[in-house]
């Protein structure tokens, strides 16, 4: 019994000494200045409603956001036939549909973080609402409750972020409906950073913490949302997967162009300008771009814009070029930025960076004249 006795000490010593030496996953991965990737999905009726791959440098509280819509249309192997994405997901076990989401984007998530409606809505009247920029004035019927919402910078409670989620209307574009639930998100993680103080205390998180699912323990979490109050909500890069709509049996998918391996080149730049505190990819400005097609190829220019869309530019025209014979493709510098210039440029693998020898009337920053040379993702040697 003595030497039992001094065996359990030792135990429990050693238990102790090597918790003491745990570090804390998220405390780990800010000290070492590593990417975190973070999947922030919001569900409606069990299914994933909206789903933002947030990308977060501690490095230099920066962040780039993905959104990945359910209706993806993807070769799911163990299902054994083309479905939807979130044909995977499951609320009680999320990471089948989190692994194909690793599969998509090629990046490892690090963690999630799951809130359903109610939780929603309960978050944001915690917060004491969100604030969002509605462009048109809002007066229908959503779930057969009547909104209203004005134009312009609204504050929107729990009940009112509902509805405002819910809505769209039928001519609706994609981009729009992207934008809209990149910019809840953008919304809900300014109003951390201005109620950081409110949300930390210790008699107010655990109720936050009560409203997630979520793979990380509540002190991970903690760790997790202090390093989102440094980020700066507005100046997220935010980024769109773009593909083309096909009916399979009955049900419309979007199927990401060139097989995916546009979304994993959005991920790749995004992660290496992120690396990048003077990155030009992530600065504040969005650039505004106009697409020339210099080729006899149809829907070139505006195939391009969708790439271009994708990783977070502004595209503000698209056009023909005044020959359909152009040999080698080219990007003008119009903004004085050799620097950005090349940025725009290595989307698409292109080596010809030339600064505007004469003014033009282009309202963009830069000008793309593609060449014979382009095959739709890159260009040649």
């Amino acid at each position: 019994m003595f030497l039992a006795g001094i065996l359990l000490i030792a135990v429990v010593g050693v238990l102790i000494m090597v918790s003491a030496l745990r570090v804390d996953p998220v405390e780990e991965a800010v000290a070492e200045e590593r990417i975190i990737n973070v999947a922030i999905i919001v569900e409606r009726a069990g299914k994933p409603a909206s789903t933002q791959l947030l990308m977060y440098y501690p490095g230099n509280a920066r962040a780039a956001m993905l959104d990945i819509p359910s209706e993806t249309g993807l070769i799911i192997s163990s299902l054994n036939r083309v479905d939807s994405i979130d044909a995977l997901y499951e609320p009680d076990d999320p990471r089948p549909f989190l692994d194909e989401v690793q599969r998509l984007t090629g990046a490892t998530i690090d963690w999630y973080l799951i809130l359903d409606e109610r939780s929603l809505s309960s978050l944001v009247d915690l917060l004491d609402g969100i604030s969002v920029f509605l462009p048109d004035r809002i007066s229908d019927v959503v779930n057969e409750v009547p909104v209203s919402l004005p134009s312009g910078f609204v504050v929107l409670d729990g009940r009112k972020t509902l509805a405002y989620a819910s809505y769209s209307q039928e001519d609706a574009m994609d981009s729009e409906l992207v934008a809209k639930r990149q910019s809840l998100n953008q919304a809900a993680l300014r109003r951390l950073g201005e109620r950081a103080d409110y949300a930390m205390r210790d008699d107010v998180f655990p109720v936050i913490r009560s409203l997630f699912r979520t793979n990380l323990k509540p002190e991970s979490l903690r760790y997790l949302f202090g390093e989102f109050v440094r980020l700066e909500a507005d100046r997220i890069v935010l980024q769109r997967l773009t593909g083309a709509y096909r009916y399979v049996e009955g049900k419309l998918l979007l199927f990401p162009y060139w097989d995916g391996e546009l979304v994993k080149d959005i991920v790749k730049q995004s992660l290496n300008a992120l690396l990048n505190a003077d990155a030009t990819a992530i600065a504040d400005k969005v650039f505004t771009l106009e697409i020339l097609n210099g080729t006899s190829t149809r829907g070139l220019a505006q195939k391009t814009a969708d790439i271009f869309q994708s990783f977070g530019y502004e595209v503000v025209s698209v056009g023909n070029a005044e020959t359909s014979d152009v040999e080698r493709t080219s990007v003008i510098d119009r903004y004085g930025d050799r620097v950005s210039a090349t940025s725009v440029a290595n989307v698409i693998r292109c080596k010809i960076v030339e600064e505007e020898a004469i003014p033009s009337a282009s309202p963009a920053d830069f000008v793309i004249i593609l060449g014979k040379d382009f095959n739709g993702r890159n260009c040649g040697d």
